[in-house]
């Protein structure tokens, strides 16, 4: 099993920085450089990349807090309905997923970009999106925010009241994974939307299984809002790939 680590935290006078907070910096730090700088060797302009990047960066971030809040906190958001505007507070994984598209997808458009464009940027997107993932998993590993059911797994880790899923901790290991395939793959030229359908395909499975080990979440006929979106975003993916590699339009080869 995997030992317990609580989680780290570095105080500097009346702030407290936690481990979460500094992974899910560098999260973003690493998802802006890997688009930024992926994008520039495909072709597309640099400020043209940055002002997308960041718009849908802001744009998960808002979504990520909107979705956990409306999702997993319905009792408190109406009990007080302006916790839906602490977007500094708590964050859902699918929700600034689905921000950061919509706002990606909403700037591009409206920045004159064509829908094959707009969907080969987001093929780009896709591809750094495992990397930058597997800092903010890290940083739920640590603050152990993903809580799971009690087991003697050797996948469990040993908490203080006894051995138990850790869920950030499983899909960090999973992202792992998701990453190193997209290294293997990438060596030669893919189709546009390979990679977010890959990634759909590969992510929106597990993730429905790792929601069936959760406690303590808010659940709709059965399931958690993760659930019927990780079903959606399986379909999705699924549909996508079959299109793309029936299409069989390639990208050049990216510089070395």
């Amino acid at each position: 099993m995997f030992p317990y680590l609580a989680q780290p935290e570095l105080q500097l006078g009346p702030v407290t920085i936690t481990a979460f907070q500094i992974c899910v910096f560098a999260a973003v730090i690493v998802g802006f450089e890997l688009v930024v700088r992926r994008a520039a060797r495909l072709g597309w302009e640099k400020n043209l990349a940055l002002d997308l990047v960041l718009w849908g960066i802001g744009c998960g971030f808002v979504g990520s807090h909107f979705f956990d809040v409306i999702a997993y906190q319905s009792d408190a958001m109406r009990a007080r309905p302006l916790l839906l505007l602490e977007v500094w507070g708590s964050m859902s994984s699918f929700g600034g997923l689905l921000g950061g598209m919509l706002g990606l997808a909403v700037v591009a458009r409206r920045k004159g970009l064509s829908a094959r464009r707009v969907g080969e940027f987001f093929d780009v997107v896709a591809f750094a999106f495992p990397f930058a993932w597997i800092f903010g998993r890290a940083g739920c590993a640590l603050a152990h925010d993903h809580i799971g059911v009690e087991t003697s797994s050797l996948l469990a880790v040993r908490f203080p009241d006894g051995p138990r899923f850790d869920l950030g901790l499983l899909e960090l290991l999973w992202t792992l994974v998701i990453a190193a395939l997209f290294v293997a793959l990438d060596r030669k030229p893919r189709p546009s939307g390979f990679f977010p359908a890959l990634f759909f395909v590969l992510y929106g499975p597990v993730r429905f299984a790792l929601d069936t080990l959760r406690t303590g979440d808010e659940r709709w006929l059965g399931w958690t809002a993760g659930q019927y979106l990780s079903l959606a975003a399986t379909a999705a993916g699924g549909a996508l790939l079959v299109r793309v590699l029936r299409a069989g339009e390639t990208r050049p080869a990216l510089p070395s």
